[in-house]
């Protein structure tokens, strides 16, 4: 049942792929070629601050000008809850503590910072837990088969009774 189920939603995905594959490739004949791919991952890259900081900017301003967040924010502003955090934090001079710590220190971004070589930290690791988790599946399959090995070896060794029809035959 469940692989009939599965095959009808493997054609109605194919029937499916079909018909977009049919209504769009007209409109991609028409399109001009183009020799060059107008992407390129340097200018991505090195274009990545000048573009995704304005967009994440426009869209806190957008949500701020919100009535919900604006009632929201004054009435976080106006508790007295907030008011006597604020207070303690000016006596003890928390900021420039937390400042100072090391922890904050590890998570600012260095100087020289290049996105290829964090990305290329970033595959990396995940390779390695990729890797990890293929060692640890395939000896979870190893003891698998090792148990069905054991049940099957078990079932076929019928010695012992074969012994004792012999036994009682005579």
């Amino acid at each position: 049942m469940f692989e009939l189920i599965s095959f009808f939603i493997l054609l109605a995905g194919l029937a499916g792929m079909g018909v977009i594959l049919f209504r769009k490739v007209p409109l991609l004949v028409d399109l001009p070629e183009t020799t060059a791919s107008p992407f390129n991952w340097q200018g991505f890259f090195s274009n990545a601050r000048t573009r995704a900081f304005p967009a994440i900017k426009n869209f806190f301003d957008k949500v701020s000008s919100l009535p919900i967040i604006k009632k929201l924010v004054s009435s976080i502003k106006e508790s007295s809850w907030l008011k006597s955090l604020m207070g303690r934090v000016k006596k003890s001079d928390l900021a420039n503590k937390i400042k100072e710590t090391s922890f904050v220190k590890k998570f600012a971004l260095p100087k020289d910072f290049s996105p290829e070589i964090f990305l290329q930290k970033i595959l990396s690791k995940i390779r390695v837990l990729v890797l990890k988790l293929d060692h640890k599946t395939s000896a979870w399959l190893q003891t698998l088969r090792e148990r069905a090995k054991k049940r099957t070896f078990l079932k076929s060794d019928d010695y012992w009774q074969k012994l004792k029809k012999i036994t009682k035959k005579k």
